[in-house]
């Protein structure tokens, strides 16, 4: 594989909170912007803007070159949101949780029905995931998006990005988020899409913004794994490939364990990153 000139950047969803009471609050006529024109932040620099997902506070920031410039923006934009919330109401605040039952009265526009304008994939099957719908439930998931942008990107690189990272990323997150009903909804193993700079990692919950330094390192990590081995046989020769999907999409954390040893015993180049992969 040929990952070069990496850069990793994300487009995080929050939950609105009433800290009075810990109902969710609508982003609804409280963030301004919205997909695919969202409001920005020149203040910050560019890159950085709010925007209205369903009922969730969605940001963006720029893409990073390293772990520092990554973390910070995630705490930047966070800090921004939260005050920006107080403004509205000092009981405010917003919340990295990976899902939220929402009260009817929070649920009754058409954007807060609306699942997904666009839709995504399974890297493994290669088809489009089911698109929720909002009008059944009251259940809302937030997502940790991370956009992977590299040199003279390929459909074939990427997609096997997507299931390194797997691997590298979704298959320890579930050691730190224990969430078990986010994945009802959203965020199954292997979820992406393709961009013209690279693809765009769907699997992690929005509690991985408490932890920006480790999803950074374990990207990183997935892709010089690539990089230096070229392939994903140790997924298909050791018939991982199963045993990562379920792990993901159930949160088994047994399974996560050891996938995570097979991993370490069969890369030796990067036993000293990989030891660390745990959230």
């Amino acid at each position: 594989m040929n990952f070069r000139r990496i850069t990793i950047g994300a487009d995080p969803e929050v939950f609105i909170v009433d800290t009075t009471n810990d109902k969710v609050i609508s982003s609804i006529g409280i963030i301004p912007g919205t997909k695919g024109d969202p409001y920005l932040i020149p203040e910050l620099g560019k890159g950085y803007g709010i925007e209205i997902d369903n009922i969730l506070a969605e940001y963006n920031i720029p893409p990073a070159r390293d772990m520092d410039e990554f973390s910070g923006s995630i705490k930047t934009m966070l800090d921004y949101l939260d005050n920006f919330v107080k403004k509205v109401n000092p009981n405010y605040t917003v919340k990295c949780e990976a899902s939220r039952m929402v009260d009817d009265d929070q649920l009754q526009s058409d954007e807060a029905k609306l699942f997904g304008c666009s839709v995504d994939y399974n890297v493994y099957s290669m088809g489009p995931n089911p698109k929720p719908k909002g009008e059944t439930t009251n259940l809302r998931s937030a997502g940790f998006h991370i956009h992977v942008g590299y040199s003279n990107p390929s459909i074939e690189t990427s997609l096997m990005g997507v299931k390194a990272m797997d691997l590298f990323v979704g298959v320890p997150s579930v050691l730190y988020d224990r969430d078990d009903k986010r994945r009802s909804l959203y965020g199954k193993a292997g979820c992406f899409r393709l961009t013209e700079y690279g693809f765009e990692y769907r699997v992690l919950s929005s509690k991985l913004q408490e932890i920006p330094d480790k999803v950074y390192r374990n990207t990183l990590t997935a892709l010089s794994y690539l990089n230096i081995y070229s392939s994903l046989d140790l997924i298909e020769s050791s018939n991982l490939n199963e045993k990562v999907q379920k792990c993901i999409n159930t949160g088994d954390t047994i399974m996560a364990k050891a996938i995570m040893s097979i991993i370490i015993e069969n890369a030796p180049e990067l036993c000293s990153s990989i030891s660390t992969l745990t959230f």
